[in-house]
């Protein structure tokens, strides 16, 4: 409970909204650039990395509303 109370802190609603700018740049910006340019390797992994910050920007939303 105690970590849960520590990361409660550190996720604050400024870091959850550059968690979300970053996430929709990687994911649809950036990504979108690669595969135009047919870099397929490097778009799948900057949107895997979009994808994983959106998920952790969900999973802060969700530790700050719960606990």
């Amino acid at each position: 409970m105690f970590f849960l109370n520590e990361l409660k802190m550190i996720f604050s609603n400024g870091i959850i909204f550059v968690f979300i700018i970053i996430s929709y740049f990687l994911t649809f910006k950036t990504s979108k650039k690669l595969k135009e340019n047919g870099k397929t390797k490097d778009y799948m992994i900057v949107r895997g990395t979009g994808i994983f910050y959106g998920v952790l920007t969900i999973v802060a939303l969700v530790l700050i509303n719960i606990y």
